[in-house]
């Protein structure tokens, strides 16, 4: 019997408790063999597999269905047991590209389950489709006690990643799924701390590197002249033009990078005409940009200014428009305190394109470093794609000095006031019983205070405070575009 008959077997009809016992576990033993001959799972231990088949739900689409949006990852590993399902995301243009088509026996989720949850594509069922779901949180749970599970799940990932890295690249995006698929296999994963320099300037090139998360700045004599990040790629113009790198390029955060060696990237050129053309002309473009951030000495400060004050390190970032505020407004910072007792926000004058940006958390895609820097695991991502600051706070303050925004602070935590009769009855337990000396549970005094957009409201209070509709919360891509 299959996955799909062995979980939703009819048990409705009433039985003795022993034949019950039975046919339940009859049923457990075909929903574990019924895992284990699903690919993506081979070679995970019984008990394994019967803890899964436990968690385990089983849902239909029909054809068309959208099961997964690429702004939206899963939150459930869906293993695929009948049926095809299409991968699609879009590359750094904006154009839709297909990643693959996954048929039985291959599973999703795995990226929500590993990575982190900006890196998603768009699931479509293309057939009809009977996938077992099972919520990440139970895998999660798992993990740890089943290393082969680990394995598997984490080789798929890996997998996914790669093709999924190279589909966001508008160089390769073009090339089909298949022809990705050549080239990752001969891709060298690499990983880089932040501040590391990745290329020096002057040497010679040996690579081209892909970037699959984190930020870097290229700088020309010290000068920053561009700004990368997931999806962009760096180190060609040395293999093209066989001259030394021009520029260093050094990572802002931790970064992982796919290595593409340059026989390789020489031989894909060779059997690529249209490929190679694409690559000389980003080559140009990326000459003439330097150049033309050379002699504009503006941009050059606009740059600086982002790198320093984290701009691009978010999504999005609170700005007002200057033309639209009253001078000396504090609504919007007002409104700030009313909701969570002090302001998050502030305005010191910092101002890019005719927008003032505020002093506020920029809510870091990667290698946050409050994260880093949290002993607790506190500092978590919500589904808004903000940090927020969890009840596991100890208020022992690690995250305010590792911020380089100065976004985080302590706030001391008000005292819980109690009822007479209560503390009447506190007192008296503490009369009638012997005093132990215990050191007693540290409870803290204070806690971590910043922006988290509002997170449990439905709005944010200081742009819902803003009476002229000055303030919004734009992309980043609009404040200051590259």
């Amino acid at each position: 019997m299959g996955l799909k008959n062995a979980l939703f077997e009819d048990q409705s009809a009433v039985t003795p408790a022993r034949e019950m016992t039975t046919r339940s576990w009859d049923r457990r033993q075909q929903q574990t063999q019924a895992l284990a001959r699903l690919d993506c799972l081979r070679g995970v231990a019984p008990d394994t597999l019967a803890r899964l088949a436990a968690c385990a739900t089983l849902r239909a689409f029909m054809p068309g269905t959208i099961i997964a949006n690429e702004l939206h990852p899963l939150s459930c590993l869906m293993l695929i047991v009948q049926g095809s399902v299409s991968l699609t995301l879009h590359d750094r243009a904006g154009q839709e590209v297909l990643i693959g088509i996954l048929e039985r026996g291959d599973c999703l989720g795995v990226v929500s389950l590993f990575g982190d949850r900006f890196r998603g594509a768009t699931v479509r069922a293309e057939t009809v489709c009977y996938l077992v779901q099972i919520p990440l949180t139970d895998v999660r749970a798992m993990l740890p006690s089943a290393p082969e599970l680990e394995r598997a799940l984490r080789q798929i990932y890996q997998q996914r990643l790669v093709e999924s890295t190279l589909g966001r690249v508008p160089l390769f995006s073009r090339l089909s799924p298949v022809e990705r698929i050549h080239i990752a296999r001969a891709l060298r994963p690499i990983q880089y701390s932040r501040g590391a320099v990745m290329l020096q300037q002057g040497a010679i090139g040996d690579a081209l590197y892909i970037i699959m998360s984190g930020q870097v700045v290229v700088e020309q004599n010290g000068q920053a002249i561009a700004y990368l990040e997931e999806g962009d790629f760096f180190g060609e113009m040395s293999l093209l033009t066989r001259q030394p790198h021009n520029a260093d390029v050094r990572a802002l955060t931790p970064v992982k990078a796919l290595a593409l060696p340059a026989q390789d990237l020489e031989d894909l050129l060779a059997s690529q005409p249209e490929l190679a053309k694409q690559l000389r002309e980003v080559v140009e473009q990326r000459k003439a940009a330097g150049r033309a951030i050379q002699n504009d000495t503006e941009r050059q400060m606009q740059l600086a200014m982002v790198l320093e004050h984290g701009l691009r390190r978010g999504t999005h970032v609170l700005v007002r428009d200057l033309s639209l505020c009253k001078p000396g407004c504090t609504i919007c910072e007002d409104a700030c305190t009313s909701r969570h007792g002090s302001s998050r926000i502030h305005f010191s004058g910092l101002t890019l394109n005719g927008l003032e940006i505020a002093d506020a958390c920029r809510q870091c895609r990667v290698g946050a470093e409050c994260v880093e820097a949290c002993p607790e695991h506190a500092i978590i991502w919500n589904d808004r794609r903000a940090l927020i600051i969890t009840d596991a706070c100890t208020g022992c303050g690690e995250c305010v000095p590792a911020c380089p925004y100065d976004a985080v602070h302590l706030k001391p935590l008000a005292p819980v006031h109690q009822s007479p009769l209560w503390s009447l009855w506190e007192r008296w337990q503490r009369w009638r019983t012997p005093v132990i000396h215990l050191e007693a549970a540290h409870q803290p005094r204070q806690r971590a205070h910043k922006c988290d957009l509002c997170h449990g409201y439905n709005d944010l209070a200081c742009v819902s405070a803003c009476p002229t509709g000055a303030l919004r919360l734009a992309p980043v891509e609009e404040v200051f575009p590259l």
